[in-house]
């Protein structure tokens, strides 16, 4: 059955290539749009998911980590001092503005104690974290490049007011931050620019085996006013909603994979449609011949897979070959997910079957008597 399913599906070759090559470009918007998400979600929790902490405490008015706000010390000075918690770290976590020779762009400039145990620079190509124990030294991201082409090791960016210079001390990658690298320095350094005296963007905390983050937070209530208490997983969640939702990310991208979706099940549709009203004779002599409506449900429900099979197999592949080069040039970064791509290959194939159902009730609604009309 399967090779009669594909010397029927392959009768016209030409044809059949041009309806793989359109539906894998419309496959590729749907890959895109979903990557352009799954990526920007992806980096923007990086920070959550490479430290090894229970929980954060940010400024009670801001929704994560992502939105600014500020600690103040003395916050940090209790925090350290409940029996409950085993370590705290600070974060500046801000944007700033940087220069160099005649262009100027923004970065998302994380400032940490270097000395820490939880939490550590990643996506090092050229770096070692202890570059950046020395004030105003900076690892960073290398799509910086496609603003400084120049930039290179041991360069100085111009921040601020551009009196203070950072020496690039190395570069990372897989740091890209809505289109702007992100760059990693001491939380000196960071809360000298970034003028945040006496205060951090977040505190960062390890717990003691057997301390949970609702306990903290009932020892912390009475500090509801100035400061929150957010789990890892809440505040990873916390920020995929603004970027879904907050930000717009999910409708305004939404809308791109949407659209290849219905093109795809369009060229489904009228490929196997066209494909049904030229071969009716030939079916209904099949039924004719006593086929049984499972039979023919099956041939045709078969192509339909293969089709998509094939058209979402290399849609995947060139995804996965322009996803650096989108995300350089983009943006957003662009981030293929294994799991969102098993899921939307399922969304295609249940699609693309449901689709292939106008075909089928073409070919059972047909009077076997035409192959007899002359």
């Amino acid at each position: 059955m399967v090779n009669l399913t594909i010397k029927d599906l392959f009768h016209d070759k030409f044809r059949i290539v041009l309806v793989i090559l359109g539906l894998t470009v419309s496959l590729l918007m749907v890959h895109v749009g979903m990557g352009m998400m799954t990526g920007s979600v992806d980096q923007n929790t990086r920070v959550v998911d490479e430290g090894d902490y229970e929980c954060y405490i940010i400024q009670s008015n801001r929704a994560n980590i992502m939105m600014g706000g500020s600690v103040e010390d003395d916050m940090y000075d209790k925090i350290e001092s409940i029996s409950g918690v085993k370590h705290v770290d600070k974060f500046i976590d801000d944007w700033l503005g940087v220069r160099y020779k005649d262009d100027e762009t923004g970065v998302r400039l994380l400032g940490f104690k270097i000395k820490t145990q939880y939490f550590d620079v990643w996506g090092c190509i050229d770096c070692d974290k202890d570059d950046i124990k020395k004030n105003n030294s900076i690892i960073i991201d290398t799509i910086v490049k496609k603003y400084f082409p120049e930039l290179e090791v041991n360069s100085k960016l111009k921040v601020g007011g551009f009196e203070t210079k950072l020496k690039v001390k190395g570069f990372c990658e897989e740091n890209n931050v809505m289109g702007n690298p992100r760059a990693f320095t001491n939380y000196e350094t960071a809360q000298r620019i970034l003028h945040m005296e006496n205060k951090s963007s977040y505190l960062a905390i390890k717990l003691e085996d057997g301390y949970s983050v609702d306990q903290l937070k009932d020892r912390l209530k009475r500090y509801d006013d100035e400061i929150k208490v957010v789990s890892s997983e809440e505040m990873k969640q916390e920020i995929s909603d603004y970027l879904l939702f907050g930000f717009g990310l999910a409708f305004s991208i939404g809308i791109v994979a949407i659209l290849g979706f219905f093109v795809a099940m369009i060229i489904i549709t009228i490929t196997l449609y066209q494909s049904i009203v030229e071969k009716i004779p030939e079916l209904v002599s099949l039924k004719a011949l006593g086929g049984s409506k499972t039979f023919i449900n099956k041939m045709l429900i078969l192509q339909t897979i293969f089709i998509v099979t094939i058209g979402y197999g290399l849609s995947i592949v060139l995804a996965i070959f322009l996803a650096p080069i989108l995300s350089f040039y983009s943006a957003l970064p662009v981030g293929i997910n294994p799991i969102v791509t098993l899921m939307t290959f399922g969304a295609s194939l249940v699609l693309g079957i449901f689709c292939s159902l106008f075909s089928i009730r073409k070919v059972h609604n047909t009077d076997p008597a035409i192959i007899f009309r002359g």
